[in-house]
């Protein structure tokens, strides 16, 4: 903050001396009169005493300008050097009380991570006090089999090689309990770049870590019986195929029994295919996103179904989008579903553009298209003339990362999907 210069006094000062001599020459001028009689000339006395006054001003003016000038700029400095000295223990103060009061653990460490200061946030997660863990270091916290990661992070961020460390951790609490921690740690420089102190953070996220391995382990259990289960069920459903195919082959001569016994495989095949679904329905989501090829995805599935005659067009390679491990269905099931309800399809295309919303990825064919009424039932669990669960398992895939999938096509031009991929979420390799 800029302290607000005064109006100079300087025009004021020259006024009072004004004054004072033309009142000093007036009341000269009538002492004169007491101690001298004589007849007095008003207009010459008021003349003179203001010829003197003004005299006065003129000669007071070269020396006193000066000096008003140099103290209005001294004083004008030196609140303004006020100001800033204010401002700057305003936000010391701000910040002392910000990181006191910080919900959030977090600590000024020495280059050789050596406590410098802590706040009450990081003294409760610790359970030691303030005075205790500046008299402590970094790693002195740490559960022992984490210590090497502690210090080539710290390594890390010395040589250059990352910016900033952020991980979950085990601490040891001055009881000897272990407790999770989420700790983000950057280092600040100095303006030669020379190392001055680590800043870490933490936070208490104990109960959530708890909560998760409950989690996890409930599932594998689900898991596994639902394994199991499937199992089970898939070779009671191969036994009960077989036996039917046997029951078909005894009955050539009963046409009737025939349409039987094959609706009954049919349904048996049906039941296969739901049960297959179930467990890609099973993995989605539980294993960890990440970022995957859309070219070579689509080559990778392509090759499983029976493409002949038919045109592929992958499209451009170097794009990857940030998705399920489960996204190379999204493309097989694309592809089957013109196979099996497209009629005569003889080109299928994949292009990609980018548009203001994100990345469009394209999907065409050029079969008979999907009539309007359907375009988005198609996506329901169960709609279909097969099982309805492709497209629905496409959007639900697509749906863990936030891409969305509708059909644009126009009846009887081909089917046309359109998966939109938001910003942030797909990435091009460089040529």
């Amino acid at each position: 903050m800029v302290a607000k210069a005064e109006t100079t006094p300087f025009d004021q000062k020259l006024f009072l001396i004004f004054i004072v001599t033309f009142a000093s020459m007036t009341a000269f001028e009538f002492v004169g009169k007491f101690l001298y009689p004589y007849e007095p000339d008003w207009r010459s006395n008021l003349i003179t005493s203001l010829f003197t006054s003004g005299l006065a001003v003129i000669i007071a003016y070269f020396p006193l300008s000066s000096y008003y000038e140099k103290t209005t700029q001294l004083h004008s400095e030196v609140e303004r050097r006020h100001g800033v000295e204010r401002d700057l223990r305003e936000r010391e103060e701000r910040l002392r009380r910000t990181f006191d009061q910080s919900p959030v653990g977090a600590a000024i460490c020495s280059p050789d991570l050596r406590f410098i200061r802590v706040n009450s946030a990081l003294c409760e997660i610790t359970g030691y006090t303030p005075d205790e863990l500046i008299a402590r270091s970094i790693t002195s916290i740490v559960v022992p089999e984490e210590i090497d990661l502690v210090l080539n992070c710290a390594d890390a961020l010395t040589r250059g090689a990352a910016d900033m460390d952020e991980r979950d951790l085990h601490l040891m609490r001055k009881n000897g309990d272990r407790i999770w921690v989420r700790r983000s740690v950057r280092l600040i420089r100095g303006a030669d770049g020379t190392p001055l102190y680590f800043i870490p953070m933490y936070v208490d996220i104990h109960d959530r870590k708890l909560a998760e391995e409950a989690l996890q382990k409930t599932n594998k259990k689900l898991s596994m019986l639902s394994n199991i289960t499937r199992h089970d069920i898939k070779n009671q459903l191969t036994g009960l195929s077989m036996f039917l195919q046997m029951v078909k082959n005894e009955v050539p001569d009963n046409p009737t029994l025939q349409g039987h016994i094959s609706k009954l495989i049919a349904c048996s095949d049906a039941i296969e295919r739901q049960i297959e679904f179930t467990r890609y329905y099973e993995e989605l989501g539980t294993a960890n996103a990440g970022w995957f090829d859309v070219h070579q995805g689509i080559l990778n599935e392509a090759l499983q179904l029976p493409l002949d005659g038919i045109t592929l067009d992958p499209g451009k390679e170097g794009i990857s989008i940030y998705t399920d491990p489960l996204v190379g269905k999204v493309y097989y099931n694309l592809i089957e579903n013109s196979l099996r309800h497209g009629g005569h399809v003889s080109a299928i295309s994949f292009t990609a553009a980018e548009t203001e919303k994100g990345l469009v990825i394209r999907y065409t064919d050029d079969g008979v298209g999907i009539p309007l009424p359907e375009k988005e039932k198609i996506f329901l669990k169960g709609y279909g003339r097969n099982t309805g669960l492709g497209l629905f398992l496409i959007r639900e895939i697509l749906a863990t990362t936030g891409i969305s999938i509708t059909e644009t096509g126009t009846p009887g031009a081909g089917a046309q999907f359109e998966i939109l991929v938001p910003k942030g979420a797909y990435r091009f390799s460089p040529p």
